[in-house]
């Protein structure tokens, strides 16, 4: 059972996505956190501030947002934003081992 719930994730993404579609990714995120930081920590609190990070970074890829627009002829750019809540993930991760590929599994950022 994942340590956050939807709310948690739009706490910290701007989103209109659907709590169907936050639960989906908080628990992807819930299966990495467990299969690559839990085994390494009791910080549960640490654990669910990853998985909040972790879920908003899978969260993006579904939902891009206009990065940039140009001039005379449209032009918009459009980005997912994920390396910001990826980083984040990252930084809060008490183990260091969510960013440390293991048994070739790893999480792709663009």
């Amino acid at each position: 059972m994942a340590r956050i719930a939807p709310k948690d994730v739009s706490e910290i993404l701007q989103t209109e996505l659907d709590v169907a579609d936050l639960s989906a990714f908080i628990e992807d995120a819930h299966i990495v956190v467990n299969r690559r930081c839990k085994p390494f920590t009791e910080n549960e609190s640490a654990l669910a501030d990853v998985e909040t990070y972790l879920a908003a970074h899978l969260a993006t890829a579904k939902e891009p947002r206009v990065s940039s627009t140009s001039g005379a002829v449209t032009q918009v750019k459009l980005d997912t934003d994920a390396d910001r809540y990826w980083n984040q993930a990252m930084l809060l991760d008490p183990t260091g081992r969510l960013n440390t590929p293991h048994r070739g599994y790893s999480v792709y950022t663009a």
